[in-house]
C-alpha cells in the first residue's frame, strides 16, 4: 500500500465518506482504491466491527484482503467475500431459525438436487423472476427446504432479504458489527443482490458499490448492470465518481477498445500499434499450429517474461480445446470443475480441499472461517486444523479417506454416498485433479473469455471472432434474410473485456473455416466487431513470425 500513490480520480474516490457508486474502468487501479477507502475506514472502526467486502469471485476477494491486510494492518471483524458466503454465514444461518424451522445440518443445494416434494412446493412464478413483492409466494417452498436440511442455492439471495426484512436481531447484528459495505463488480448484480445492497444501506451502513456496465457479460445468469446504472444516475442518493485512466494496458490497445464502445473516442496516430489482427488458413486446429511460432516471436520482441504471462482467450470451451490440442507448447487449459453429480455444498468442499493439497499459498483458515470458529471449541478446532492439513501432507492413496475425514468434520456429518464416488473418480483421474493445481510459470494460459474477466496478461490472443460466434446471430420466425444478433451489447461487452485483458500486445484472431460444437467443419466469415467505430487492428507481419 506504501507504494500506491492516487491520482486526482483515485483519491477523490477515496476521501469521500458518504454512500457512493465508482465507475471503474479496465486497469484503472480500482482495487488499490478500494483497499485504501477499506483501511482508512477499518483504522477509526471500534475492535468489534468491521466492514463488509463483496467482490465476484473467491479470487478476487483474497486479492482484496491481501491487500487490505498488507504490513500486517489489522481489517478487525471484517468480512471478505462472495455475496452467497455472506448471506450464508452472517444472514441465513444464524438467524432463518427464528423465522422458520429448519434442519440440525442444513447445507446448500441446488433445485435439481432436492427432494421431488419439496420442488413441489415451487410456485408457478419462475425463481429468476422473484421479486420481494412477490416473495410470499415462495415461503411454502423455502419453509419446506429448510424443514428438509437444505438452503436452495438459487433462492439465497432471496431468503437473506426476508431474514433481514423480519429479524429484528439480525438488523441489530448488522448494525452493530458492521459500518459499511463494499461491493465490486457490481454491473453483475442481481436482482436479489441489489436490493439486499439497499437494505443494509436502509440500515445506516456506508454503501459503496463499484463497477463498469461495459464489462457486464453474465445476463444469461440473471446478472443485469441495469442496477449499476440507477445508482449512477442522478438523484439516486450515491454520490458518482469515475476513475477511468488505464494505468495496465498499452495506449494503443486502450484507444482500440475504447473506440469500440464510442465511435467519437479519439484514437491519436501511432507508430506503436500494439492491437494486431491475423486471418488464418484453416480452422482453430491451424491456429493452434500457428500460435506455435507466433507466441515464442512475441514474447521476444514485447519482453514477455514467463509463458504463464501469455493468454489464448475463446469465445466457447471447444475452440479452446482445438487449439491446446494443436499448439505444440506447454499449456493450462481451464476446464469446468470435475464435480459434476456430488451434491453441490460437497463439490464446492472438496473443490476447495484439492485446492489446499496442491496450492502450497493456500493456508487452512479461510475454510475453518467457512464453518465458523465460534462453533467449535479449542480442541475440536485443532482436531480440524490437524485433518485439514492432513489433506496437503498425505500420500495419493491416503487422500479420498483424509478428505472424507475433513469433510466430515466441516459438514457435521459424513458426505453422501453420491458424493464419496464422485470423490474417488476424480482423485483417481491425473486429469481430472490438474483442474485444481495451479499453472506453472512454463504454461500459455487458455480460457474462455468470461474466465479472463479480472485478469490480466503481457500478451493476449484474441480467437472465436468469427460471425455467428462473436456476436452470435439468431433466427425469429419471419426474418428471413435479415441479420439479427442475440445481445449484440453483452457480445460487445465480452469483446471488450478479452482486449483489455492485454497489457503489452494483443493479436486478434479469426481463420478461413471454423469447427463448430457438432464437430462440423463450416466455412467462417470475420466477425462484425472487426473494424467496428473505424477501429484498424494492424495485420500481423510475416517477418515477425518465423521457425522459434
Amino acid at each position: 500500500m506504501a507504494n500506491f500513490t492516487p491520482n486526482l480520480q483515485q483519491d477523490q474516490a477515496i476521501q469521500c465518506l458518504s454512500d457512493m457508486v465508482i465507475v471503474a474502468r479496465p486497469g484503472s487501479g480500482k482495487t488499490s482504491v478500494l483497499s485504501r477507502k477499506i483501511r482508512n475506514l477499518v483504522s477509526e472502526l471500534r475492535p468489534y466491527q468491521g466492514i463488509i467486502a463483496i467482490s465476484f469471485t473467491n479470487k478476487a476477494s483474497d486479492e482484496l484482503a491481501r491487500r487490505c491486510k498488507a504490513d500486517a494492518f489489522d481489517v478487525k471483524h471484517s468480512f471478505f467475500g462472495t455475496i452467497d458466503e455472506f448471506c450464508l454465514r452472517e444472514i441465513v444461518f444464524p438467524f432463518v431459525r427464528q423465522l422458520m424451522p429448519m434442519g440440525a445440518e442444513a447445507m446448500t443445494a441446488k433445485l435439481r438436487e432436492l427432494p421431488d416434494p419439496v420442488r413441489l412446493l415451487l410456485p408457478a412464478t419462475p425463481i429468476q423472476d422473484a421479486t420481494v413483492a412477490n416473495t410470499n409466494e415462495f415461503l411454502p417452498f423455502l419453509q419446506g427446504s429448510l424443514a428438509q436440511g437444505f438452503v436452495p442455492l438459487e433462492a439465497v439471495g432471496m431468503l437473506a432479504r426476508y431474514v433481514v426484512d423480519q429479524s429484528i436481531a439480525c438488523q441489530k447484528y448488522l448494525m452493530a458489527r458492521y459500518r459499511a459495505i463494499f461491493i465490486d463488480e457490481y454491473q453483475d448484480s442481481g436482482y436479489f443482490q441489489h436490493e439486499l445492497f439497499l437494505k443494509l444501506k436502509a440500515l445506516g451502513l456506508t454503501a459503496v458499490a463499484v463497477g463498469d456496465g461495459d464489462q457486464s457479460i453474465y445476463a444469461f445468469a440473471q446478472k443485469d448492470s441495469r442496477y449499476l446504472l440507477e445508482l449512477a444516475a442522478q438523484n439516486s442518493g450515491f454520490a458518482r465518481f469515475a476513475i477511468t485512466t488505464n494505468f495496465r494496458s498499452h495506449p494503443s490497445i486502450n484507444d482500440f477498445a475504447l473506440r469500440l464502445l464510442d465511435p467519437n473516442h479519439p484514437v491519436p496516430p501511432t507508430k506503436d500499434m500494439r492491437v494486431f489482427i491475423k486471418t488464418i488458413h484453416g480452422d482453430q486446429r491451424h491456429m493452434g499450429d500457428w500460435l506455435k511460432n507466433a507466441i515464442c516471436n512475441l514474447m521476444g520482441i514485447y519482453q514477455v517474461a514467463s509463458p504463464d504471462r501469455v493468454a489464448i482467450l475463446c469465445r466457447n470451451q471447444h475452440s479452446a480445446r482445438l487449439i491446446a490440442g494443436h499448439l505444440g507448447l506447454i499449456h493450462y487449459l481451464f476446464e469446468e470443475n470435475p464435480f459434476e453429480t456430488a451434491p453441490l455444498v460437497e463439490s464446492n468442499l472438496f473443490s476447495d480441499l484439492l485446492k489446499l493439497r496442491y496450492n502450497k499459498q493456500l493456508t487452512v483458515e479461510p475454510l475453518i472461517e467457512k464453518v465458523g470458529t465460534h462453533k467449535l471449541n479449542q480442541l475440536k478446532l485443532r482436531a480440524l486444523r490437524r485433518s485439514l492439513l492432513r489433506c496437503r501432507t498425505c500420500t495419493d492413496n491416503q487422500l479420498v479417506e483424509s478428505m472424507i475425514d475433513s469433510a466430515t468434520l466441516l459438514l457435521g456429518q459424513a458426505p453422501s454416498m453420491a458424493g464419496k464416488m464422485e470423490l474417488n473418480n476424480v482423485c483417481g483421474d491425473a486429469t481430472k485433479l490438474r483442474w485444481f493445481q495451479s499453472p506453472s510459470r512454463d504454461a500459455v494460459q487458455i480460457m474462455t473469455l468470461h474466465k479472463a474477466k479480472g485478469l490480466e496478461f503481457d500478451l493476449v490472443f484474441h480467437a472465436d471472432l468469427y460471425d455467428h460466434v462473436i456476436p452470435k446471430r439468431i433466427y425469429p420466425p419471419g426474418t428471413y434474410g435479415q441479420i439479427i444478433f442475440e445481445n449484440e451489447k453483452q457480445c460487445l461487452n465480452l469483446h471488450y473485456v478479452g482486449i483489455t485483458r492485454a497489457v503489452k500486445a494483443c493479436v486478434l484472431m479469426t481463420s478461413t473455416s471454423r469447427i463448430n460444437r457438432q464437430g462440423e467443419v463450416k466455412n467462417a466469415a470475420p466477425s462484425q466487431f472487426i473494424n467496428r467505430n473505424g477501429t484498424s487492428a494492424t495485420p500481423i507481419p510475416l517477418s515477425r513470425i518465423c521457425s522459434c
